[in-house]
Parts: C-alpha cells; structure tokens; sequence
C-alpha cells in the first residue's frame, strides 16, 4: 500500500509539473510556426501572425496588417517586412506559449501559439 500511495503522489506530481521553457532549433522553429498563428502583445499593440508554410507571413493589429516573409535559420526566426531590413528572434516555447526574445537586449514578448490561420479577433 505504501508503494501504491507513493507511486500516486509521484503520477499526481508529474502530471501537474509545468512545461519548462526552451530555445527551438531551426527545425522545431520552422515546424511550430509553418501553418500556424500567434496571438500576443508588442509592447502595447495586440497582434496576430500568421505564418504560411511558402515563407509570407502577415502581421495584423486594430490598425490593419502588413505582409512580409519569414524562415528559420541559425536557430532563430527571421522576418522582412516591406518598409523594413530583416529583423532575427530567438524563440523559447513553453507548451502553447512561444516567447520571442530579441537577441541584442534578451527582451521577451510573450504569443500564444494558435493551430492554422486564425482569424483577429481583438478584445
């Protein structure tokens, strides 16, 4: 009996032990992102990205959205935007949550990862 409670206490624990956060490699980037969206803050801007298995990507906010192109490489993520030069993320996952992160100053913005194109739906 003793063995058997142990054994729960162990499950039970396991079960609710949080996801750690960790680096993605430039496969996992490009198999996370590919099809898929985001949902998170910039700053102050709430946004949704979405993030097409051809390399565009769309950056939506309340003001509109933009169009660019984005790929994994060297373990981060890397986008150009049209009024911009190309601009490179390391990216932590952590279950649904993926943290961007820039390199030259550690800054985190925190998305939620959402399955296939989701629509913006601003709150």
């Amino acid at each position: 009996m003793r063995f058997l409670s142990l054994a729960v206490v162990l499950l039970l624990a396991a079960a609710s032990a949080r996801a750690e956060e960790r680096k993605l490699t430039t496969d996992e980037i490009q198999a996370v992102f590919a099809g898929n969206s985001v949902h998170g803050l910039w700053g102050k801007t709430e946004y949704y990205s979405f993030f097409g298995a051809n390399g565009l990507t769309t950056y939506t906010t309340r003001q509109g959205t933009d169009q660019g192109h984005w790929r994994a490489r060297n373990n981060q993520y890397c986008s150009v935007w049209q009024m911009s030069g190309e601009s490179c993320y390391d990216i932590l996952q952590d279950g649904d949550q993926i943290i961007w992160v820039l390199p030259s100053s550690g800054k985190r913005y925190p998305s939620t990862l959402i399955a296939g194109d989701a629509p913006p739906v601003f709150e």
